[in-house]
């Protein structure tokens, strides 16, 4: 069923979690600005909750419509059948376990619909620990996740996904022009399609905590309904972090990929690990006093020059 066009078409993939499926209807459905669709895609997990969750949605005068897989295609997968079941302006991913600030719609969209500057805008992120007991989510700790993030830049994404999707309210057109997630990835596809984002878009920031990451960081078993991809997950984190860092380098190689993302991309892993290692040196009991801090300003002046050298030869410069 296609949706009727929106200002907003608000996507939320889910599998058999009703219980975070309602909490996501209260964060949809609470929210002060309403010119929005609600797209929910039941990726291959019982239809008769999911229906009836969506009817609820209705009843309250949101604007609701169901895309219903017969089987688990993926997250990616849901993503991109949830954008096609409706027409927008903006786009903007909320996982059945996440939710929002009242006015995470209204200020996001302000702010696109003024800054014609940036194709995207991100909200700061408070992370919010918890676990279920008796059916109901218990909050056990919350922090602000990204709070130091002033401006987006192409490179610091390159070392690591600083935001999560809850918080990312973007164009259309660029969802177009960028090209659909990448539905061979299963984990690490936001963060793959905010890279390409970036590489075409600028993404502005609003300073408020009005994005909430849910993470329920006690359940580690990735077959588990409730588990979180990047905890339950997490060996497939490692794994294909270095898979789309190759990847990224080999399309460069070959020529595939005009930009030096590839190369950057390495080099940005290269310095995380470079600065890790410097930062055991400067914290070694065997450093004392003024040898500690010199050997450390050392080592990281010899890095900073190293990186930047190999940077300008990705110019071709001398």
């Amino acid at each position: 069923m296609l949706a009727k066009y929106r200002k907003v078409a608000v996507i939320t993939r889910t599998k058999n979690r009703k219980i975070l499926l309602r909490r996501a209807l209260e964060s949809v459905c609470g929210q002060t600005f309403q010119d929005f669709m609600w797209v929910v895609v039941n990726d291959g997990g019982d239809r008769e909750e999911v229906d009836r969750i969506v009817e609820e949605a209705r009843k309250r005068n949101c604007e609701a419509v169901v895309v219903h897989h017969e089987k688990s295609l993926g997250m990616e997968a849901a993503s991109n059948a949830g954008i096609a079941a409706g027409d927008s302006e903006y786009v903007v991913i909320h996982d059945d376990d996440d939710s929002w600030e009242p006015a995470f719609l209204e200020k996001t969209v302000a702010f696109l619909d003024s800054e014609r500057l940036f194709d995207g805008v991100i909200t700061h992120t408070l992370l919010v620990n918890e676990t279920i007991k008796d059916n109901v989510p218990h909050t056990t700790s919350c922090y602000g996740f990204n709070t130091w993030l002033k401006s987006v830049y192409l490179m610091e994404i390159l070392m690591v996904n600083s935001f999560p999707p809850i918080s990312f309210l973007y164009r259309r057109s660029a969802y177009n022009e960028v090209g659909k997630y990448d539905e061979s990835l299963p984990v690490l596809g936001d963060w793959d399609f905010n890279i390409r984002f970036l590489e075409k878009y600028d993404i502005g920031v609003i300073p408020e905590l009005l994005a909430l990451y849910h993470h329920r960081d006690t359940i580690a078993d990735p077959h588990d309904t409730y588990g979180n991809t990047v905890n339950a997950g997490l060996n497939n984190h490692v794994k294909y972090d270095a898979i789309l860092r190759n990847r990224y380098f080999r399309e460069q190689a070959s020529g595939k990929s005009p930009g030096p993302i590839g190369l950057l991309a390495n080099f940005a892993v290269m310095s995380n690990w470079q600065n890790s290692k410097i930062d055991r040196i400067s914290s070694s009991s065997l450093v004392k006093g003024s040898n500690r801090v010199i050997d450390y300003m050392l080592a990281k002046f010899a890095w900073c020059r190293s990186l930047k050298k190999q940077i300008k030869g990705i110019g071709g410069r001398k």
